[in-house]
């Protein structure tokens, strides 16, 4: 089965040990990061979404951007750092590394999952904000949550009918 990272808003609290975690991993680069929007007292963890139909992969020129059946990667070897992939991107995640001219983006910790260990992120979360599922999963829960509106939408319906 295919897993993807799930991220949950409503389990974030701001903690940020995603991010700590993503940097221990990745030599102080850091793939995701969480958002604190005040105005509706929420955190977004935020991070690459390994797009099925990835624009990145599209306007790559080398292929350096390339689809697997786990996600989105980048192959260092052939970016000639054009950055299409950040123009192209629809969430701005691929970031230019100055330091060697490619591009970076979240790779899932490959390393971990090579050992058959969820991304740092998903492990490190304290919430389960951010979780390694199997996309049955997400949509199970995509599915249990669009009911449990249905039904408060249908009770409070109820409600305003018997006053």
């Amino acid at each position: 089965m295919v897993k993807t990272l799930y991220v949950d808003p409503k389990l974030c609290i701001h903690c940020k040990a995603c991010e700590v975690a993503c940097e221990r991993e990745h030599d102080g680069i850091n793939f995701v990061e969480v958002y604190l929007v005040e105005e509706v007292e929420a955190s977004i963890p935020y991070t690459c979404r390994h797009c099925e139909n990835a624009p990145c992969v599209t306007v790559c020129p080398t292929k350096a951007l390339y689809k697997s059946d786990r996600g989105v990667f980048v192959n260092y070897v052939r970016c000639i750092g054009c950055k299409q992939c950040i123009v192209a991107c629809p969430f701005g995640i691929p970031k230019f590394l100055d330091k060697f001219k490619v591009i970076v983006k979240c790779d899932l910790c490959r390393h971990r999952l090579a050992k058959n260990l969820p991304p740092a992120c998903a492990s490190t979360c304290p919430t389960g904000a951010i979780s390694y599922v199997e996309e049955v999963e997400v949509t199970r829960t995509k599915r249990e949550a669009e009911i449990s509106k249905i039904i408060e939408s249908v009770k409070a319906a109820k409600t305003l009918l018997r006053t």
